[in-house]
């Protein structure tokens, strides 16, 4: 007689993911990031010489932030989430974005798209028209502000590169400050994937 006997190894614990982005607390001013800014823009600030991200306008209008490439495995669900403080003031925004693009993209490409802010590419976001206030808030993790159609901070990487993007837009700007901007490998979906199945078949006279 011949008995099968399927044994599932499960994960107990999750185990611990390096953040896959690269000075995600701007401890080296603004290495591994990539400054991007709408065309239409106007006196857009960049500082990440404290320590922090800082975002901030000089009374214009405009769309702008840092980004960072990750090249990750296709097929990869990834997570991100990041610290946040700012001021959008009357009619501002600022966003947390996640996608996906294929392999070789532009940076021009990549900056359109952070600007053009289709939601499904928002992870977090805030605005002066009732999305998460207050408009001014202290230190607190982004994911905190969810947008209600955006991924969530989780995405599926189906292209080939991941995108992790920062914005502030405004008329006028107002200014936001990032910090430990952490992307990983989301544990759920990874142990979904990932589970062994071992058969062992034993024989009996």
């Amino acid at each position: 007689m011949k008995k099968v006997i399927v044994i599932v190894i499960l994960a107990v614990a999750t185990p611990a993911f390096a953040n896959m982005v690269v000075n995600g607390d701007f401890s080296n001013g603004e290495n591994g990031w990539t400054r991007w800014r709408a065309t239409w823009g106007t006196t857009e600030n960049w500082d990440a010489s404290t320590g922090v991200g800082n975002l901030y306008g000089g009374g214009g209008n405009g769309s702008f932030g840092w980004f960072q490439v990750v090249p990750t495995w296709v097929s990869e669900f990834v997570k991100v989430d990041a610290m946040w403080t700012g001021d959008i003031g009357g009619s501002g925004w600022a966003e947390v974005m996640l996608f996906s693009v294929p392999v070789g993209t532009s940076d021009a490409d990549i900056a359109n798209r952070l600007d053009t802010g289709a939601a499904a590419d928002i992870a977090f976001k805030k605005d002066s028209w009732g999305m998460n206030p207050p408009t001014a808030w202290d230190w607190q993790a982004a994911s905190l502000s969810p947008h209600p159609s955006g991924n969530g901070g989780v995405i599926h990487n189906t292209e080939g590169w991941i995108v992790v993007g920062t914005k502030l837009g405004g008329f006028p700007l107002g200014t936001v400050n990032f910090d430990n901007i952490v992307l990983t490998p989301e544990p759920a979906a990874m142990l979904l994937l990932g589970l062994p199945l071992l058969l062992v078949r034993r024989r009996r006279a």
